[in-house]
């Protein structure tokens, strides 16, 4: 209580909402556990914002930490970790992949964007409804939430027109393409932040074709999908439809601040060559140390076979959640891999259930465009004798509300 008295009286009022006692204040983790610093353990189900899909302190973070590390001279001198990263992602990504590494998903969707600018010249950039790509000017422009870019519309770089988040949308977007002063088509496979809405295959196709027949670049936001999330290395590689570029981050290193844009080369090539000083850089921009840790934790999803894990933990999800589309509990149920929403259907349901939980013990995600979803994404270690429990929990709770939706 008297860090949060703290805390409001330190941060700025609309960083952390805070009510009573209410948000609990970590103080560390291990595995799957959590704990707040008046000693009480929580079960993390969301991977803190699909960030720690490995768990929290994973050992080779602790051995990696224990080398000693060092920090990086940025865009004037490379360290070995950087190249080695940039290869291995390029290689993850399918081969002929091109890119820069940044720090967060901000700069991630930016630096894909000003790819585009310079492959295609000024232009409005096609988003969706929906769509969350983060808070920086750059990506705060192709973000629709009122609540995000409302007090900052005036500012915002880049002019971007939305459409419905549905293939229904796909003969209007084709006419803006074919009348040209179109950037780029920026797309998540899958928005995390509206509360797990998946987009149709026919969508994901057809802005591919249209890309193809008006030469603008496709771009794909895969900072939350990205990492075997969905049951593949990336959800381009679920769907089998291929961007032009790609923005990853949050479980790239599983716990420090490390994204990248990456691009096929033809369009990579757009920045042109170096003069001797970059034109797109951050101080900490591709960190060794970073690095060294994403290098470690790719090696991690292989020897634990990631892409196997994810889609079992997405069998036991869907059996084990059956009973809440069974007892009518939930309105919808969305999901793949270790990626899923439950939709009540009703506004700020989602954000309630998730308080009752986070009382509980157990750490999940409030989302929706009404606070209607409640998220998990548990990491690659949870069991399912975990996953039960947390059910129990969650149908037990819901049932004893008795509000069929």
């Amino acid at each position: 209580m008297r860090l949060l008295y703290k805390l409001k009286r330190l941060e700025e009022g609309d960083f952390t909402y805070i009510q009573g006692n209410f948000p609990p204040v970590f103080c560390g983790g291990d595995g799957l556990n959590v704990w707040d610093c008046e000693g009480k353990r929580y079960i993390d189900l969301s991977s803190f914002l699909g960030v720690s899909i490995l768990g929290h302190s994973p050992e080779f973070i602790k051995r990696e930490a224990g080398k000693g590390f060092f920090h990086g001279m940025g865009d004037l001198i490379p360290s070995r970790e950087k190249i080695e990263l940039l290869e291995k992602l390029s290689e993850l990504l399918g081969g002929e992949w091109k890119g820069m590494l940044v720090q967060n998903g901000s700069d991630a969707v930016e630096a894909c964007l000003r790819t585009a600018y310079l492959y295609r010249g000024r232009g409005k950039i096609i988003a969706f409804e929906g769509a969350y790509h983060g808070t920086g000017l750059g990506a705060l422009s192709p973000t629709q939430g009122k609540k995000f870019r409302g007090r900052f519309k005036e500012i915002l770089p880049f002019e971007t027109e939305f459409f419905p988040f549905s293939e229904d949308a796909l003969g209007e977007i084709g006419k803006r393409a074919g009348a040209g002063n179109i950037t780029a088509v920026l797309i998540e496979p899958i928005q995390g932040r509206a509360g797990i809405r998946i987009a149709q295959i026919g969508l994901l196709r057809g802005l591919r074709e249209i890309s193809d027949r008006f030469k603008v670049p496709l771009v794909f936001d895969e900072l939350y999908t990205g990492f075997y999330k969905t049951g593949a290395p990336f959800a381009k590689d679920k769907f089998r439809v291929e961007p032009d570029l790609i923005a990853i981050g949050k479980a790239l290193t599983t716990a420090f601040p490390l994204s990248a844009c990456m691009g096929k080369k033809w369009i990579m090539d757009a920045w042109g060559k170096s003069s001797g000083e970059a034109s797109y850089t951050y101080t900490f921009s591709g960190n060794p140390f970073f690095c060294r840790v994403a290098l470690r934790a790719l090696e991690e999803y292989k020897r634990i076979n990631a892409k196997g894990k994810a889609e079992e933990i997405g069998t036991w999800i869907e059996e084990l959640s059956s009973p809440l589309i069974e007892k009518k509990l939930i309105g919808e149920r969305r999901g793949t891999g270790i990626i899923w929403g439950f939709d009540f259907g009703k506004p700020n349901e989602g954000y309630k259930t998730f308080r009752h939980l986070l009382e509980r013990g157990w750490i999940t995600i409030p989302s929706g465009l009404k606070g209607e979803v409640l998220e998990i994404i548990p990491p690659l270690i949870v069991s399912r004798e975990i996953l039960e429990e947390f059910f129990r929990e969650l149908i037990s709770q819901l049932a004893s509300k008795n509000r069929p939706i």
